[in-house]
């Protein structure tokens, strides 16, 4: 096991977290000034708590991570699923970037 590639997956992965609950968080400020809101809209309203839901993906994101530190501090071979390479979560390598993805669901 190479020490600092499981030291780098740590660290992205506290990252990954951080970020997550930083927008969970700003999201549910923003829900709950809404709930208090009774001219608030419903549609608005209504994309804020999707936004919340969709937040919550950072779990499945964070069990894949720690699946792989695992595997690295383990020496376990690796997965050899036909779509392994598809269950590894966010890329360091060059790809879509989130602001692209999140254009895809932005265009409606």
């Amino acid at each position: 096991m190479n020490t600092a590639s499981a030291l780098a997956e740590v660290e992205a992965l506290r990252c990954m977290l951080n970020e997550a609950c930083d927008a969970l968080l700003g999201k549910i400020e923003i829900g709950l000034s809404l709930a208090a809101d009774p001219s608030a809209d419903i549609h608005t309203a209504s994309d804020v708590f999707s936004d919340m839901l969709s937040l919550c993906s950072f779990q499945d994101l964070a069990g894949q991570r720690l699946t792989r530190l695992a595997a690295l501090i383990s020496d376990a071979p690796a997965d050899t699923r036909p779509d392994a390479h598809l269950l590894n979560g966010p890329s360091d390598i060059a790809g879509l970037s989130q602001g692209a993805a999140d254009a895809l669901f932005d265009a409606r």
